[in-house]
């Protein structure tokens, strides 16, 4: 059975993936779209779809349960598995609902779970030097992500003008934009938003860079690899933006023990995100067994008299 679909006029994102074998994919894309999903993650199904389309050398709309079991047979890694089999099923899902397929060939795809590991924050003293010794605008990367919680995507989207005094006047705020667009209020500390000013445009991004002659906004990718460099290279901290956010969390929720507060920073839609960010240490363990109530036990003098009656 086949629906017919409006013709989608506008461009989406990841238009440079030739996808023009891969039916409906405009319109799916722009479900998405309308579903309120990120650029970025309709630039990935239409990479990964790409993938697929190129594994099996002709259309994935048509492909089998067999087909996309062979697919996922050939990624190298669990890693691969996980992310690119979470990028294609909800194009199946789509199809099937509605009404383009009448089965979904990718319903019995294995899907690894992440595996839990242990993560610790950047240790206070690493990132203390670090940060000091960092040149703009690492430095500012670095204290965005590691005291007010920003994202990679969020700092290299920032504008001057999202930048504004709060409503005391004696602090500062910024207007992010996170996953799905979805806005919200942050804020800087004094001494960040100072250390800062003196590299701050007047007006537009926050954080460019040469590219020719011309000046362009700084991307996501750009902000990562710039801090995983500095991080990873010059200063040899096996730690990322991403554990300065961890940072964030972990610390404000051990200070403060106010989890919604602590949602609101990072912007994450759901509570049970933050189980992963807001680490329990082995001193908090420790210190918790310890005040656990404890039986009383007789006296050295008394376990001798009950030894010398037995």
């Amino acid at each position: 059975m086949s629906v017919d679909h409006p013709i989608v006029p506008r461009s989406l994102p990841g238009g440079s993936y030739r996808t023009e074998q891969i039916s409906h994919i405009e319109q799916h894309l722009d479900w998405m779209r309308r579903c309120g999903l990120a650029d970025s993650t309709l630039k990935a199904r239409r990479m990964v779809l790409t993938y697929v389309a190129e594994f099996l050398g002709h259309d994935p709309a048509h492909a089998t349960a067999h087909d996309l079991d062979r697919w996922q047979s050939n990624l190298d890694t669990i890693a691969k598995v996980r992310w690119q089999t979470a990028m294609i099923t909800p194009y199946y899902r789509w199809l099937q609902a509605h009404g383009i397929r009448q089965d979904n060939p990718a319903a019995l795809l294995p899907r690894p779970r992440r595996r839990a590991r242990v993560r610790r924050p950047i240790p206070e003293d690493r990132l203390f030097t670090a940060v000091v010794e960092a040149p703009m605008p690492v430095r500012a990367y670095l204290l965005l992500a590691g005291w007010s919680g920003l994202r990679a995507t969020e700092i290299a989207a920032l504008r001057r003008e999202d930048i504004t005094p709060n409503l005391d006047g004696t602090s500062w705020v910024a207007l992010v934009r996170g996953k799905g667009d979805h806005e919200r209020v942050v804020p800087i500390p004094d001494w960040v938003y100072e250390d800062m000013l003196p590299h701050l445009p007047d007006s537009g991004p926050c954080f460019t860079r040469l590219y020719g002659d011309r000046t362009q906004q700084i991307t996501r990718k750009q902000v990562s690899q710039n801090v995983g460099y500095y991080l990873r290279k010059k200063r040899k901290i096996p730690d990322t933006l991403h554990s300065l956010r961890r940072r964030v969390a972990t610390a404000l929720l051990h200070d403060t023990r106010d989890v919604r507060m602590v949602q609101e920073l990072l912007g994450h839609a759901s509570l049970s995100t933050l189980h992963f960010y807001g680490d329990v240490t082995l001193q908090d363990m420790t210190s918790a067994v310890a005040r656990l109530p404890r039986p009383e036990f007789p006296s050295a003098e008394g376990d001798d008299d009950l030894a010398e009656s037995a």
